[in-house]
């Protein structure tokens, strides 16, 4: 549980570091290809990978993965602005049904009924503690939040996969280096490509960017660490580690941003509150 915490932690820390992304005039595309080249920073201090070994066996799954991973930056970025950031929320979170069914398809996990209704309640609550007033009623696309739930999804279900396949012991704290190693060099060519790379001269954009990658660095590898674990299976971790990123992101608005919620979203956090304690009971 431990491990699925800190996961949970840094992914909350994701939203409130782009909030102050926006407060700062951060520069997004900019601060990603810094944020990718710290977290391969953080890998070979923490967890320096076997090239020679873990190339071969995580190469080329790490290569693809870590473009999906600029992928959904990107699509998460142009969504916010498009379609809403309850939108974009929403389709991120919703993107665990794809993750829990294809984790049951491929490795033929059981669900308990407990189980299975505090997921159902984590659903619920987690689309109810996303929605806001302001966009409730507005008419907009929602191409690219499905882009968003699709590749959300694809990238939980690969992480699963790979994790089962292809880590051992030796290697799995090398997977995380070689995924942002991919998703440096594929960020990198979009900010060239989009011609944002002067923005690379101010502080704000390196430091903004090295908060990210921390972050982002970490919360992949306590999520691979505590899948290899094994104390809770895939289908119960991932919901686990979204309800409480919900719970972390609330409270540190509600602390430091001094954020009021409506009675839905307190609505969504109780339902959320409640299926946290039935996965656990159901595991215990």
């Amino acid at each position: 549980m431990g491990l699925v915490s800190l996961a949970a932690l840094c992914v909350a820390g994701f939203a409130i570091t782009f909030r102050l992304f926006e407060r700062y005039d951060v520069p997004l595309l900019p601060a990603i290809t810094v944020n990718y080249a710290t977290s391969v920073a953080c890998g070979f201090l923490i967890a320096p990978p076997d090239l020679s070994r873990d190339l071969t066996t995580l190469g080329p799954a790490a290569m693809l993965l870590g473009a999906l991973f600029v992928l959904i930056f990107t699509l998460s970025g142009l969504s916010a602005q498009r379609a809403g950031s309850a939108r974009t929320t929403i389709a991120g979170r919703m993107s665990l049904v794809l993750t829990i069914a294809g984790t049951v398809i491929i490795f033929h996990e059981r669900i308990g009924g407990t189980t299975l209704l505090g997921i159902g309640l984590a659903l619920v609550g987690l689309v109810l503690s996303s929605m806001t007033d302001v966009e409730q009623g507005a008419r907009r696309s929602w191409a690219l939040p499905l882009s968003i739930f699709l590749c959300s999804g694809a990238a939980d279900i690969s992480i699963t996969v790979i994790q089962r396949t292809l880590t051992t012991t030796e290697n799995s704290s090398s997977f995380p280096t070689l995924c942002f190693a991919a998703s440096t060099c594929v960020s990198i060519v979009l900010l060239l490509i989009r011609r944002e790379h002067r923005a690379l001269r101010y502080l704000r954009t390196w430091l903004g960017g090295a908060a990210l990658g921390v972050l982002n660095y970490a919360s992949l590898l306590f999520l691979v660490q505590a899948l290899e674990a094994g104390e809770y299976p895939a289908t119960e971790i991932f919901p686990m580690m979204n309800i409480l990123a919900i719970l972390f992101a609330t409270t540190i608005g509600i602390t430091f941003f001094r954020e009021r919620l409506s009675v839905r979203q307190w609505s969504g956090i109780a339902l959320c509150i409640s299926s946290l304690v039935l996965i656990m009971s159901a595991s215990a």
